[in-house]
């Protein structure tokens, strides 16, 4: 007989409120094998409940490492000596109280601590909890938590020094400087609403223009940075085109530095595409391998030809390869929306300038012209001007220059100054959303839910 209960999902267990500032825990090093692993425990009673497993502990001096048996609470079996260190609130990395534990590393050891500690009391962490809890606390605002992300992530120098430079306010002080400059033109506005009897009012238009053009001007030369340092965070699109045997496995190799690709004289050897990151002058780029653009007749190597269409239709550059002058290379240009570098190949064999897989001539000079096509903006503006590197921040500027440019549109239609300051408002509103000075949940939780958990 059927039950009941046969085909329904099993009701699962009440989740436990999470609360602000109750304690928690969680390995903050990768598990695996390897010499230490460090654990983090943060909140309200952190210090009392470290004590129930830390012997002895001490809390005093602050920010001092001291050594202990760790057991577990309940049954007093010791778990490992380790190192442990107590940060009083405000001066910790969450802004509450935080006790960090180095174990042994492996598998077995961390986590029995990690339960030890959870017998104590502590709740186990969500994911990039610790860095939440420091922007409600005022340690970080909501751009140096998402930096502190792409730090960890980084793949690149690249990468490394624009996380480093958002970490340390870069961004959040261009867009501090960005705020006050529209609120500087909401003041100016304040002064029509205060005198709407004067012709002109104790500001000049032509000053409002001019302020109103400045704080424009600042936001969309900020907005213009964030397909570069979009691309920059995800790695540019590189994908390697031409016609079939005209050498794009062999500089998808020399480029990737390993042999990924297969390589060989017959034409149509590559018959699907295949990808791999790849560092080119310090900067992130995924390369593809596509299959030789022909006409062909066989059913495999037209399906691959298909993939390569569809990649070229999303890449952020290509690169376009052949042994001599190709005459459907036009054709090709015409079909292709992304900037193109052309580079003539297997230069050991037919001499001139292009580039030899078989001797490397020319790879050092392509690199460079790819890093420059790709990040071009960012290489002009060094590693001191801050970037926009994610889509959040990117709608969050659009949305503050369409309320910019619908103040100076509603006020040269002649719209009343009161109404026309509500564009400003809601200008100010989307740069506030955008560091994080008053940010909902939901907001929050799209941009925590991709750390580690013992972040």
């Amino acid at each position: 007989m059927r039950s009941a209960a046969c085909g329904r999902r099993a009701r699962a267990p009440p989740r436990r409120p999470r609360l602000l500032s109750d304690p928690i825990v969680a390995l903050a090093t990768p598990p695996g094998r390897g010499a230490l692993a460090l654990i983090r425990l943060s909140g309200a009673g952190a210090f009392a409940l470290a004590a129930r497993c830390l012997h002895p502990f001490l809390a005093d001096p602050p920010r001092t490492v001291f050594r202990a048996r760790l057991a577990h609470p309940g049954t007093g079996e010791p778990v490992d000596e380790v190192l442990a260190a107590c940060f009083p609130a405000p001066r910790s990395y969450s802004g509450e109280d935080l006790v960090e534990i180095s174990t042994h590393g492996g598998l077995v050891v961390p986590a029995a601590a990690v339960a030890a500690l959870v017998a104590a009391g502590a709740r186990p962490a969500e994911p990039g909890e610790f860095t939440r809890r420091a922007v409600l606390n005022g340690k970080m605002d909501l751009l140096q938590a998402e930096a502190t992300a792409d730090l960890i992530d980084a793949g690149s120098p690249a990468q490394r020094r624009r996380a480093l430079h958002q970490l340390e306010r870069g961004l959040s002080g261009r867009l501090g400087a960005l705020r006050q400059e529209v609120l500087d033109l909401e003041g100016l506005i304040a002064y029509d609403i205060d005198f709407p009897e004067e012709d002109e009012g104790p500001v000049s238009p032509a000053r409002v223009e001019r302020v109103w053009r400045l704080a424009r001007d600042s936001v969309a030369k900020l907005l213009a940075t964030a397909p570069e340092g979009e691309r920059l965070r995800e790695g540019a699109l590189l994908v390697i085109a031409g016609r079939p045997n005209a050498g794009k496995s062999s500089l998808f190799n020399a480029l990737l530095g390993t042999e990924r690709a297969i390589v060989t004289e017959i034409p149509g050897t590559t018959r699907d595409a295949i990808e791999a990151h790849a560092v080119i002058e310090g900067f992130p780029f995924r390369l593809i391998d596509t299959a030789g653009l022909r006409e062909s007749e066989e059913r495999v190597e037209r399906l691959g030809i298909e993939v390569s269409r569809k990649y070229l239709a999303a890449a952020d550059l290509v690169l376009y390869c052949e042994e001599s002058d190709d005459p459907s290379r036009a054709t090709f240009l015409a079909q292709v929306r992304a900037p193109v570098v052309v580079v003539r190949t297997k230069i050991d064999l037919s001499g001139g300038e292009g580039v030899s897989t078989v001797s490397g001539t020319g790879l050092d000079i392509l690199r460079k012209r790819l890093a420059e096509v790709a990040f071009g903006q960012l290489l002009a503006l060094g590693d001191v001007e801050p970037v926009v590197t994610r889509a959040r921040h990117r709608a969050a500027l659009e949305a503050a220059l369409a309320e910019l440019e619908a103040f100076w549109t509603a006020r040269a239609s002649g719209v009343d100054a009161a109404a026309t300051a509500t564009h400003l408002r809601a200008a100010v509103a989307a740069l506030d959303d955008l560091i994080g000075v008053v940010t909902p949940d939901d907001v929050l939780d799209r941009v925590f839910a991709t750390f580690c958990v013992g972040k």
